[in-house]
């Protein structure tokens, strides 16, 4: 029997000290970017006869279309997308194997909570240029089939940054490959990562209100916790319990409507179903075939850094609110 170490103290000041790190990386995500301007300038960079040529193409086909042409291939042919994107997920085995090099021996994803939170961060910093190189592959590669290519191309590459929120979540310990709540949470961090702050309901609005923690705010929670509080195992913010609360009613919805099907599949349809028509609407600047695959890249990769980045950003916060009821519940299933 290997021994668990237990972090002492639980929460250093190194990882308090994420939480306002973490804030501040989060105000420059939600912050106008330089991407509007940048496609303003291959605007005015592409020849007037390239740009008619584009419009006429544009006249055939809309962004209503290529959302209903996605949604067709979600549907029939999301093994097609999962053999793709199961090239580049990440396995459970993928991920200890990671952790463990950097403190002791993690047997499983439950054990990650006894580690320091920006350890684990250092990691999937590592891990996030994969992904950002992975985007620029995929989007440049199927961008340059243009308009042929787009429905797939955006099917494909919504897949790989959910599955991307997914890596995420498993390097913080949690587990979406089995607990659906997991997996429909991290479906909402993925959606909520196309638009910060632009929540659509009660699920979505207690993610945005964790990412505004700051340390100050624990602090003082702290202070005004009794011993009794402090002692419970269940000692974490009311908000937090209300995203599991309500993770959880939405994944017996999925597992009810899966009847067959992966629940992946079901879930991340459902994501589509809320986000793909912003997402067809931005497909548009892959419509002219002799510079769409430059254009495809990049927005992928942009796409991708964002997404991975909100995703960071949520689950390093979350590691750091839950980890004492994380390490209560570990020891208490290991009758320690």
């Amino acid at each position: 029997m290997y021994n668990l170490s237990l972090p002492t103290p639980i929460l250093d000041q190194q990882e308090l000290d994420q939480l306002d790190i973490l804030i501040n990386r989060y105000n420059k995500l939600t912050r106008p970017n330089s991407l509007s301007k940048l496609g303003e300038n291959i605007n005015k960079k592409i020849p007037s006869g390239v740009k008619e040529f584009s419009a006429n193409i544009k006249s055939t086909i809309s962004e209503q279309e290529i959302y209903f042409k996605t949604m067709k291939i979600i549907g029939d042919s999301f093994k097609v997308l999962e053999e793709k994107a199961s090239k580049y997920s990440l396995s459970e085995d993928y991920i200890i194997d990671k952790i463990r090099n950097i403190d002791f021996d993690v047997q499983c994803l439950d054990e990650i909570c006894m580690l320091r939170s920006y350890k684990i961060s250092h990691v999937v910093n590592t891990h996030k240029t994969k992904d950002v190189a992975l985007a620029f592959v995929e989007g440049g590669t199927t961008g340059v089939a243009g308009f042929i290519g787009i429905p797939f191309n955006l099917a494909l590459s919504t897949l790989l940054y959910f599955r991307a929120v997914q890596s995420i979540a498993m390097f913080y310990g949690f587990d979406v490959k089995n607990n659906p709540t997991e997996l429909i949470i991290a479906s909402e961090v993925f959606s909520n990562s196309l638009s910060p702050k632009n929540s659509k309901n009660e699920l979505s609005g207690n993610i945005n209100k964790m990412m505004l923690i700051t340390q100050d705010t624990i602090l003082q929670e702290a202070a005004k916790k009794t011993y009794s509080d402090i002692a419970s195992r269940s000692s974490i913010p009311l908000f937090l319990a209300q995203i599991k609360t309500l993770a959880n009613k939405s994944a017996q919805k999925s597992i009810e409507k899966a009847s067959g099907k992966g629940l992946e599949n079901i879930i991340f349809k459902g994501v589509f179903e809320r986000i793909g028509q912003k997402l067809a609407l931005k497909s548009v600047q892959r419509a002219i075939p002799i510079i769409s695959a430059g254009i495809g890249a990049f927005l992928d990769t942009t796409q991708m850094k964002k997404v991975i980045e909100f995703a960071d950003i949520f689950y390093h916060k979350r590691y750091i609110l839950e980890k004492k009821h994380r390490i209560n519940l570990l020891l208490e299933s290991k009758n320690i």
